[in-house]
């Protein structure tokens, strides 16, 4: 039974029949397909300069560009044109970090002063008198007493001791005439350090960014992997895309929508061999394609570079030519098909 209905359908949807013998119709759908290879590639650089003088970075970039066109040009690799699609510079902030007193030594000087049980109403004064001196860190002893420590630092060994001792001579006298007993505040501990003075410290600095897109065009489709692999082996970015294109698009669709009329008209014709209806004119012409032919596109593995390694510019043609060959990506661009579909009303009587 469903076989029946699924026939009845596509008969009804063939014919199209009017009040009018003249009015009788049918429509057929012609498709023509092709696999066509490409003519042409584009593939897309970027060179990426950076330098603290823009100048400098500008140079460096049209070196690295001069040094990629001779290589192709030394490995016989073939491109219809390098154009410049996008050039800009612009001024950036990095924090680089620089070591400072490389080498300074000094050493440090640790007093240990201890003062014995004292009256709580002297307690205001102690405290007032160590402030004053840039004495923060007290300690109260299980017996009572109070601890604190003097320090002193110089480049001088000797100095920085005898600062120390200075400092502590003068706490002692302010103490005493501020009501304790001098006997009561004594060195309790001695401690004699190297510091090691050096340091790294970050410091702003400009950077002058100067990027440079190009692309190259060629029609040599077995050297799309050369042109590919001198660039990565310069450290210029890469997209990771190749555009391709075709010849005569306008005359190949044209072609191919004569070959899906053709398809149409003869599928009628036998349709109508069948009957005793006679095939006219076309009364429509329905494109039913998806849109014209265009560029298509393939992928590689991209090249991402963030700074450029000036030292590559001092390596030799030969060395950065068999470095390209190791571990070289392969290109080999494949057909790609398009089609046209076109639906098609004829009249019949």
């Amino acid at each position: 039974m469903k076989k029946i209905i699924t026939l009845l359908f596509a008969v009804c949807s063939i014919f199209s029949f009017g009040d009018n013998a003249s009015e009788k119709r049918i429509q057929v759908r012609g498709t023509a397909t092709r696999e066509i290879a490409p003519d042409s590639a584009k593939i897309h650089f970027e060179i990426i300069t950076k330098n603290e003088n823009l100048e400098k970075a500008s140079r460096e970039n049209a070196d690295i560009l001069a040094k990629y066109k001779n290589l192709l040009k030394k490995t016989n690799t073939k491109y219809e044109k390098i154009e410049s699609t996008n050039y800009s510079t612009y001024k950036n902030y990095n924090w680089e970090s620089i070591k400072v007193n490389e080498g300074k030594k000094e050493f440090r000087t640790v007093l240990t002063v201890e003062v014995s049980p004292f009256d709580i109403n002297l307690l205001k004064n102690f405290m007032t008198v160590l402030v004053q001196k840039g004495v923060y860190n007290i300690i109260r002893n299980d017996n009572g007493s109070y601890s604190f420590n003097v320090i002193s630092q110089n480049a001088d060994n000797k100095t920085s001791y005898q600062n120390a001792v200075n400092d502590f001579n003068d706490i002692q006298k302010k103490l005493a005439a501020n009501g304790f007993n001098s006997n009561n505040i004594k060195i309790s501990g001695y401690d004699n350090n190297e510091v090691n003075m050096e340091s790294n410290k970050d410091v702003k600095k400009e950077v002058y960014t100067v990027s440079h897109s190009i692309e190259v065009s060629t029609r040599d489709m077995k050297k799309l992997g050369n042109i590919i692999n001198l660039a990565h082996s310069l450290e210029i970015a890469s997209t990771g895309i190749i555009e391709y294109d075709i010849d005569n698009k306008q005359k190949i669709e044209d072609q191919l929508y004569e070959q899906a009329y053709k398809e149409a008209l003869k599928k009628a014709e036998n349709i109508l061999n069948k009957t005793e209806l006679k095939l006219r004119k076309p009364v429509t012409i329905t494109d039913n394609s998806n849109g014209v032919i265009r560029p298509f596109y393939s992928y590689f593995n991209r090249n991402y570079v963030d700074d450029y390694n000036l030292d590559i510019l001092k390596e030799s043609d030969a060395k950065i030519i068999e470095k390209s060959e190791h571990n070289a990506i392969i290109i080999n661009p494949q057909k790609s098909s398009f089609s046209k579909t076109v639906y098609i009303e004829f009249e019949m009587n």
